[in-house]
């Protein structure tokens, strides 16, 4: 058996056609049918070698009155094998045939002309972006020539429009649709900007702004806002695509190489300062909440880093990956416990020792989603085999992928929603009648927690908790899941993948939200914390399973409603428990009444309740996953092919 760069795995064997070895969907060239696949053998899928480790012969299906392999049906019945008759294949079976398309060949001037293009099509958008920018800005002030400024914006859109994104499309499409992406985040956040800055500007009684600086604002803000949510719905629509992963996986293997040795770098300096906080000998609290502090800046980037990094260059070098093969739900929730007790331990004495803290802590952040995929992969807690067909190096990249674009781009449009919602609800209070300048609109933000009254404040977290925060941490974990997600991927295979990103975002999680806890109620309460934070991490993983699901639906089963749904089913899930989250922190409806101690018995209770039945559901779907794949599809492009799937 053979495990390709990509975690593909095939078996060698030659074409019954023209006798040659084909790769994997390669059109043989002795076949008069080219636009349909031309099945190798009988069998559903080629049996793996019996010396590999870990994987068995599958059992495979015969047609009804075909012959085993290497033997004949014989006359009578003798040697004739019923329908569906289970049989073990004896040796490996040739791949599966697929017609291949066929790409033109572009000598190496013509790429030479295609990416100076693109970097000529890249210096022309950003420059119209930074003279369009610069003229709105030029619209605000009294002093200005509104004329010059509105054609100059005019000019500067046509020659983006044409020599920038028009010429870039032309020149790289893969590169474009990546640059389109960013261009519709950057348009989006402008427009959320201006629109927020208008009634500031309003409101203000600064001279030297134009009567009509609340209209420019206003307007172009929302054209900024309608041509980001258009350009990034195209984007995310052409995601959806089948051939988006293929076209990516050509450089995204040297990006995701080269910022994981960026991350790398920065984590290890985050381990050398840890080295250095403890090289002292000095024991005690502060000495305890320094070094988890330190701990978990260095793992935030250390972590992802090195999976990047290892993984990256190994697949750019064509070496393949091992099976993934994860141990027992149950034995890693016995190490998870016996962590915790001993950190317990360290932590209740008198002067807390600070050395077997950092590994304690990362063990406790990583342990809870390490047996929550355990258990997405072999569907139980105690027994149970591993889906099959899954390396390591697509489950490790799922989770580096959630911890690196998943968190980033969580907390960018967390911290940006905040700020607008903040600002808005300062307008509302008339905040900025006194303000004249940028330092006194900072200084008056700086403020809000003095000027916002509870419940104000109280909706300003709610809404970034429970509507910002679930949307684009669902969106931005699901997306390395997209993008490992190949042809022959099943739902089974794309849980599992979804339960390791959710794990990945939840480890980083438990890191930063574990620390905050210690250093706001004293190492005493660090079990407690990580408890928690073990079930909270439960949340993202049934969560990002989900979201795992329904990229498969969308791309591999033809069902985007189906897949909006299970998307929609894992934002409210997310949705919930932050808004419970919030309003248990914000001591809203009535639970401003209650004592400290029974407000923490009350949340306690809750989050074990829900932690549990997250859980409970993990095992749960991953069986029926894998009784719904064990169903032959009935409709497809593969529905033709039904005498040769069992």
């Amino acid at each position: 058996m053979k495990i390709l760069p990509f975690g593909g795995m095939r078996a060698s064997g030659a074409c019954p056609r023209c006798g040659a070895t084909h790769k994997v969907r390669q059109q043989c060239a002795a076949s008069t049918t080219p636009s349909a696949p031309v099945p190798a053998t009988s069998a559903v899928a080629p049996a793996p070698r019996a010396t590999e480790p870990g994987l068995t012969a599958p059992v495979t299906y015969i047609a009804a009155g075909a012959a085993t392999s290497g033997a004949q049906a014989a006359p009578g019945g003798a040697g004739r094998t019923s329908a569906r008759q289970p049989t073990h294949a004896a040796a490996p079976q040739p791949p599966m045939v697929w017609p291949a398309r066929r790409r033109p060949r572009v000598s190496a001037v013509g790429r030479a002309l295609r990416c100076t293009a693109a970097s000529a099509a890249t210096v022309v958008l950003v420059s119209c972006v930074a003279v369009i920018g610069a003229r709105i800005a030029e619209l605000t002030h009294a002093d200005q020539d509104t004329g010059a400024a509105i054609i100059t914006i005019a000019v500067s859109v046509g020659i983006g429009l044409v020599f920038g994104m028009g010429l870039m499309y032309v020149s790289a499409r893969t590169y474009a649709k990546v640059v389109f992406a960013a261009l519709s985040l950057f348009l989006v956040t402008a427009g959320c900007l201006l629109m927020t800055l208008a009634p500031v500007v309003r409101q203000a009684s600064t001279a030297g702004l134009a009567p009509q600086a609340f209209a420019v604002l206003l307007w172009f803000g929302a054209l900024s806002l309608a041509c980001g949510v258009v350009l990034g719905l195209a984007c995310l629509r052409w995601t959806a695509e089948r051939t988006a992963r293929r076209r990516l996986a050509r450089w995204a293997r040297l990006a995701g190489s080269a910022y994981g040795v960026l991350l790398g770098i920065s984590g290890l300096f985050g381990v050398f300062a840890l080295l250095f906080a403890g090289a002292g000998g000095a024991s005690g609290t502060n000495t305890v909440e320094r070094a988890l502090s330190i701990t978990a800046v260095a793992m935030w980037s250390l972590v992802p880093g090195l999976i990047l990094t290892y993984q990256g260059i190994s697949a750019s070098m064509g070496e393949g990956s091992s099976p993934f093969h994860i141990p027992r739900a149950a034995w890693v929730a016995a190490a998870f416990g016996a962590v915790l007790g001993l950190g317990w331990f360290i932590t209740t004495r008198d002067v807390p020792v600070a050395a077997p803290m950092p590994p304690l802590h990362v063990l406790a952040a990583a342990l809870p989603g390490i047996a929550l995929v355990a258990m997405a992969a072999r569907g139980s807690v105690l027994r149970g085999a591993p889906v099959r067909w899954l390396t390591w190096r697509q489950v490790l990249l799922a989770a580096a992928i959630s911890m690196t674009v998943g968190v980033t781009l969580a907390m960018y449009v967390e911290s940006l929603g905040s700020f607008l919602g903040v600002v808005l609800l300062l307008v509302h209070n008339g905040a900025f009648a006194s303000v004249q300048d940028s330092d006194g609109f900072f200084r008056t933000v700086q403020d809000s927690r003095f000027i916002l009254t509870h419940n104000e404040q109280f909706f300003a977290n709610l809404i970034t908790a429970s509507l910002l925060a679930p949307l684009i941490e669902e969106l931005g974990k699901g997306l390395g899941v997209r993008f490992l997600l190949r042809r022959d991927t099943t739902r089974s295979q794309a849980f599992v993948l979804g339960a390791a990103a959710g794990a990945g975002f939840g480890f980083l999680e438990a890191m930063l939200y574990g620390v905050a806890g210690v250093q706001q109620g004293g190492p005493g309460g660090w079990a407690a914390i990580m408890l928690v934070r073990g079930g909270s991490t439960s949340l993202h993983v049934v969560n990002t399973g989900l979201v795992g699901l329904a990229w498969w639906y969308g791309v591999n089963g033809r069902r985007p409603r189906t897949g909006w749904l299970l998307f929609a089913l894992a934002v409210f899930n997310h949705a919930a428990w932050n808004g419970f989250a919030t309003a248990i922190d914000s001591r809203i409806l009535g639970l401003d009444t209650l004592s400290g101690h029974a407000l923490e018995v009350v949340a306690y209770v809750v989050v074990g309740v829900v932690s549990v039945a997250f859980v409970a559901a993990v095992p749960l779907i991953a069986r029926r996953l894998r009784r719904a794949d064990a169903v032959p599809p009935v409709s497809g492009p593969l529905a033709s092919m039904a005498p040769w799937l069992g």
